[in-house]
């Protein structure tokens, strides 16, 4: 899978391609945060000769986004019960907005491996978050 994404840091303006990735996680500088909606695209390399369609968005000052892999959002309990996006969302929601993009991740790193506790990671783990000040 892949998330393509380019944002101007003049306009705020976010160009992006999902080609079967998770949906990111746009947080708003007021108002809840969400995932964002992406058209849909195959993953890479299913087809040689299938054309990708990008989309954007503009982002308010202050924006926040949280990109990630499905380490995070599938990591999963003894008992089987997943970390899943409710409760990424949850976690993005607390963000504090001056906080920096190391403790944001961190943050997440740390809320996934409390609520799997001692259980084996079962894939990998990837976090990134972007801010976008204007």
């Amino acid at each position: 899978t892949l998330f393509w994404g380019r944002l101007d840091l003049t306009t705020g303006e976010l160009q992006y391609c999902n080609a079967g990735h998770n949906p990111i996680v746009v947080i708003p500088p007021t108002g809840e945060p969400y995932y964002l909606k992406a058209k849909a695209n195959f993953v890479t390399g299913l087809f040689a000769d299938f054309s990708y369609t990008d989309e954007s968005l503009m982002l308010p000052q202050g924006s926040r986004l949280l990109i990630y892999t499905d380490g995070v959002s599938e990591a999963e309990t003894a008992a089987k019960e997943l970390y899943g996006e409710a409760r990424l969302l949850a976690y993005a929601s607390q963000i504090d907005a001056s906080a920096s993009a190391k403790d944001v991740v961190n943050g997440l790193y740390d809320s996934v491996k409390s609520f799997t506790k001692e259980n084996e990671q079962n894939d990998d783990i990837t976090i990134m978050s972007i801010s976008y000040k204007g």
